[in-house]
């Protein structure tokens, strides 16, 4: 997760018991937070996983019922090669200090939208199927998944969490708590143009697909970075949390022009639904109230900040592979 300095914030969970009631998606029995970069409370995201390969964090994830996991295509194409090494990490806030609400759960299967073939392509998605069902508690929640006809309207502010890098090559520092950051959306077209710029892709040919959301400032700044991929890109109305997006790619983290790209969850609730029928009780439709500043993508400057590698594989190699 890159963040600036004066925005990144750590997620410090405390011990509050747990709460076997609480099983409504997307609401933490917590507080709701401020906009602007304030400390997390206790529980704030209980729907973030982080997926381990051998018990080393790769991905992140998010809770989506008592059995399934919704995290990114190209975590488990590019790191997973059987069921037995993988485990999924609940309720985690630090990766090098485990406490009494996190739990570790084996995995039973998992698949990846078909679509998905590489970088940059449609059907960045996986579905993961845990090898016994969770327990809601305080920490341990699902997220709510929107239903397809869920505008998320362009300059919304969103958040989006992980564990990934700091800087250029520089991971979390111990004992890796969760960080956060808080990003306006970016319309479909206006995400293009920016990443046509200096880019050598004839404009007529479409960079930013169908099936992704963008978020992040022209200027470069605010972004998820390597280790948040397929991690949660959350919105929120009168306190419920939406799954808006997965981390997925992008052109480094935090450039100029180059906001992230995150998987659109809308454009797989059928393939969801198929695959993990159980998952319907938290699928639900809303209508986003907040008044919003479309052109908030412009309103961060990122100048003298330095700009570390992102979460996925540089666009230059990604136009390489469109060419060939």
């Amino acid at each position: 997760m890159y963040l600036p300095s004066v925005a990144w914030t750590l997620l410090l969970l405390g011990t509050f018991g747990t709460n076997e009631a609480a099983q409504e998606c997307g609401k933490p029995q917590v507080a709701n937070r401020i906009m602007g970069g304030q400390s997390a409370q206790p529980g704030q995201w209980p729907w973030q996983v982080s997926l381990r390969l051998n018990g080393k964090h790769f991905c992140g994830g998010s809770l989506v019922s008592a059995t399934r996991v919704v995290s990114a295509a190209h975590c488990v194409t590019r790191n997973v090669v059987t069921t037995s090494s993988l485990t999924v990490h609940l309720g985690t806030y630090q990766i090098d200090k485990p406490n009494p609400n996190e739990i570790i759960v084996a995995v039973k299967s998992f698949i990846k939208n078909p679509n998905y073939t590489e970088t940059g392509s449609l059907g960045d998605i996986s579905l993961i199927e845990l090898a016994t069902p969770v327990n809601y508690t305080t920490y341990i929640l699902p997220v709510c998944l929107p239903t397809v006809n869920v505008d998320f309207p362009m300059g919304l502010y969103c958040w989006v969490t992980g564990w990934g890098n700091t800087r250029s090559g520089v991971s979390l520092p111990s004992p890796q708590t969760l960080q956060e950051a808080t990003i306006p959306l970016i319309d479909m077209p206006t995400c293009d143009n920016l990443y046509h710029i200096k880019s050598g892709v004839n404009s007529s040919v479409p960079i930013i697909l169908s099936d992704m959301i963008c978020a992040g400032y022209q200027a470069g700044g605010t972004d998820s970075c390597q280790g948040d991929s397929g991690g949660p890109f959350v919105c929120s109305q009168n306190g419920q949390w939406f799954l808006a997006g997965l981390v997925s790619w992008g052109d480094g983290c935090g450039k100029l022009n180059r906001p992230g790209i995150y998987t659109r969850l809308t454009s797989y609730r059928d393939w969801i639904l198929k695959n993990a029928p159980e998952v319907a009780e938290n699928i639900l439709n809303v209508t986003f109230t907040e008044v919003v500043k479309k052109n908030a993508y412009l309103s961060r400057s990122a100048s003298n900040r330095t700009i570390p590698l992102f979460h996925i594989f540089p666009i230059t190699w990604i136009l390489v592979l469109m060419i060939i």
